[in-house]
């Protein structure tokens, strides 16, 4: 079951989604919430090549960069210590400065889930879709992520897209064990070019998801069309709140579960995703 969840902190609105998503978790399963926030100066003070009399500029963009990053760290930890006392969830705060990836690997060894919004970051006023920060937290961490979009979708059900992989068996059996929606309905899509394969595939996830109370239907869909683009169009006809989805890569930070779907979906994500390697 789920007992705590590592929220990390930022001011883009999938971050301010995610933070929604953690409380909405937070009252239905009564877990705790920790808040991380911090200054990642692993990225702020990079190696960039610079023109000749640069230099000065960089220093100055680096400190800029660098205040930001700190100013937003003390707004959002009032900011979340305010919105969790007004949701009455207990919480936690942590802090770093350097490389995150340190900090997140101590913070997620005695938590179960993290929640993040797709850009979340802790450079300044640098944005990107998805940091390589969040790219490599979904490839090498030991818990599951769910990476939240700009707004929260109005829907409530479940979507997994299973493929019959092991990164994909591994996250069924891990949102299943962690009871995060035995109340919701559950919908397992598998896309193959044939619909023998793409049946088989969907009721087996479908039987394991059945044998730990969840409600279960199966959409096997035979198509050559890209996945990313199917699945987004399986969460709009069904006002989708949550993927489930294993990822995996071989080819460097990039490369995901369906080749690029993961990635595809990840830059931009149709509704919140809870993946797992």
């Amino acid at each position: 079951m789920l007992k705590s969840v590592l929220v990390l902190l930022g001011e883009t609105p999938s971050s301010i989604s995610a933070r929604q998503y953690a409380f909405r978790l937070a009252r239905e399963t009564g877990a705790e919430l920790t808040g991380l926030s911090g200054i990642d100066l692993a990225f702020i003070e990079a190696p960039k090549a610079v023109p000749i009399g640069g230099t000065a500029y960089k220093v100055r963009r680096e400190k800029e960069l660098k205040k930001q990053a700190d100013t937003a760290r003390n707004r959002l930890h009032g900011l979340f210590a305010d919105e969790c006392k007004a949701q009455s969830v207990p919480f936690g705060w942590l802090s770093f400065e350097g490389d995150p990836m340190p900090a997140l690997y101590l913070a997620i060894e005695t938590r179960d889930l993290v929640v993040t919004g797709h850009d979340t970051a802790y450079y300044g006023n640098v944005r990107e879709n998805l940091p390589e920060m969040l790219a490599k937290l979904v490839m090498t961490s030991p818990r599951p992520t769910i990476l939240c979009a700009d707004e929260l979708s109005k829907g409530n059900d479940i979507l997994v897209a299973y493929d019959g992989s092991l990164p994909s068996m591994r996250a069924v059996q891990i949102f299943a064990l962690l009871g995060m929606a035995t109340d919701r309905r559950v919908h397992v899509t598998s896309i193959e070019a044939g619909q023998e394969l793409a049946v088989r595939k969907a009721c087996g996830a479908a039987a394991y998801l059945e044998s730990h109370g969840f409600r279960v239907e199966t959409d096997p869909i035979a198509s050559s069309a890209a996945p990313a683009e199917v699945i987004r169009a399986e969460v709009a006809d069904r006002k989708i709140a949550t993927i489930v989805m294993g990822a995996y890569g071989h080819r460097g930070w990039r490369e995901f579960l369906f080749g690029s779907t993961t990635r595809r979906l990840t830059e931009a994500p149709p509704c919140a995703l809870f993946i797992y390697h």
